[in-house]
């Protein structure tokens, strides 16, 4: 409708170029996978526009101009715009049973709840079925998550044994330590096999083709010690970043405990927005998604405008 609305053809006058393609600026959904290719369009300015074709007209230009305040207008009373009731998890609740996202609503006797927004509006859904979820009192996940957050920031242990999931399952330093040593001593251990065979070759204890064969045997074996060993230092590696990111989280952590006690709502918001991605629920069951700040910079920086892979094709990213 706002589309019918907006075009000037109704005056008479029918142009081209009134708007261009550009990236995505958000995401559509927090739930759904990453790989589809998602686009905007920007407006252009009217004095930039081109005038193609002149048509009969069916409103005046006074009447349209009064249509297009009046879609001003209600842009800014919209009810997304309302803040008069305060929700904690504002715009961060979505639905697990259809991925969809959750609105907040208050009823007349002041109950407060998040509710899947294809409940009301069944177009929403994939399936074209209003959801089977069930209204998600308000203070009660609010409480929930506040509390498993300061529970979070208080024990940085949690943070720290997630980033070992995530590095897909790690070696502690004195592991590291004696991985290395076994490497290097079956190293040293099949270079004295070589050296030995060597010489029962050069001794006439073996045939020439008996040799060439348990020789590249060797070596194939050399070669996979190789590569172990090149995992291996990149383990190190990987390991050294990681304590590094700890101990920047675990500062992060300090810093933010002192506030939590007495924080104020705004406060409460502004680092819940910093700390959470997604509270997704499905029926009784409540998963955040967390997002942890790693480097003093991305602590001012919500995560949402930070990926942006969400908006390009995956097969950009893998080129």
């Amino acid at each position: 409708m706002r589309g019918l609305l907006t075009k000037p053809a109704y005056m008479g006058q029918v142009y081209s170029g009134r708007k261009r393609m550009r990236p995505a600026r958000q995401r559509r959904s927090a739930t759904h996978p990453i790989g589809t290719l998602a686009r905007g369009w920007d407006p252009i300015a009217p004095e930039a526009w081109q005038l193609v074709a002149t048509i009969p007209a069916i409103v005046s230009q006074e009447h349209f101009a009064q249509v297009q305040a009046k879609l001003v207008l209600n842009q800014q009373s919209a009810s997304r715009h309302n803040k008069t009731h305060a929700y904690l998890l504002r715009a961060l609740v979505s639905c697990g049973v259809c991925q969809a996202c959750c609105m907040a609503r208050t009823t007349h006797g002041g109950l407060r709840y998040y509710v899947c927004r294809t409940k009301g509006v069944p177009r929403y859904a994939q399936s074209g079925q209003a959801c089977r979820s069930r209204h998600i009192p308000a203070q009660q996940l609010e409480d929930v998550v506040w509390h498993d957050l300061g529970a979070l920031l208080r024990h940085p242990a949690q943070i720290a044994y997630a980033l070992e999931r995530a590095d897909g399952g790690h070696w502690l330093p004195q592991e590291l330590q004696a991985r290395k040593e076994a490497l290097r001593k079956g190293r040293v251990t099949l270079e004295t096999q070589i050296d030995r065979l060597t010489q029962a070759y050069l001794a006439d204890i073996i045939p020439l083709a008996e040799y060439q064969r348990r020789r590249r045997a060797l070596e194939e074996k050399m070669q996979v010690l190789d590569t172990q060993s090149t995992q291996l230092a990149a383990q190190v590696d990987r390991q050294a970043e990681v304590t590094g990111l700890m101990t920047s989280i675990e500062a992060f952590c300090q810093r933010v405990q002192a506030g939590l006690h007495g924080a104020t709502f705004e406060q409460k918001r502004r680092l819940i927005e910093l700390l959470i991605d997604r509270v997704v629920v499905t029926d009784g069951e409540v998963e955040i998604r967390y997002v942890i700040p790693m480097h003093p910079r991305s602590e001012h920086v919500r995560f949402c405008q930070v990926r942006k892979d969400y908006f390009h094709d995956i097969r950009h990213y893998r080129e």
